[in-house]
């Protein structure tokens, strides 16, 4: 899904979860919520790095937690992205895709459909699994 679909999407769910939960989704709010969801994604990364208590969780359970949190962090980012108005194309453009010229063929290896703009090729962003600061 394109990243402007998937943010109308996720736009019109957080819509409906502020209705049915009664919540008013202010700047702050949203925010707020973003680094809530941040902290749930730590505490999963903990749990599955073995660095937390396990909570009675299968592996299975726990990765599929992780995962979840990893929607989560997105979803919410998207929507404060959305709420300022950054777009997230021009931005990563800006921040991360300005490193293209130093990618090397090795810089690939791994990636999914290499030769595709979307997976690692030249057309790839960010400097190191990290990324830029």
């Amino acid at each position: 899904m394109e990243l402007k679909k998937l943010s109308d999407e996720v736009e019109i769910i957080s819509r409906v979860y502020a209705r049915v939960h009664g919540l008013e989704r202010t700047d702050d709010w949203l925010v707020l919520k973003l680094q809530e969801e941040i902290g749930e994604l730590t505490q999963a990364f903990l749990t599955m790095s073995g660095r937390s208590r396990d909570r009675g969780l299968s592996e299975d359970e726990i990765r599929d937690a992780f995962r979840g949190e990893v929607a989560d962090a997105l979803a919410q980012l998207l929507l404060v992205a959305r709420r300022f108005d950054v777009d997230l194309t021009e931005e990563l453009d800006r921040k991360w895709f300005r490193w293209r010229h130093l990618v090397r063929p090795e810089d690939t290896v791994g990636i999914r459909d290499a030769d595709g703009p979307d997976a690692g090729g030249p057309d790839a962003g960010g400097p190191d699994a990290g990324g830029p600061a």
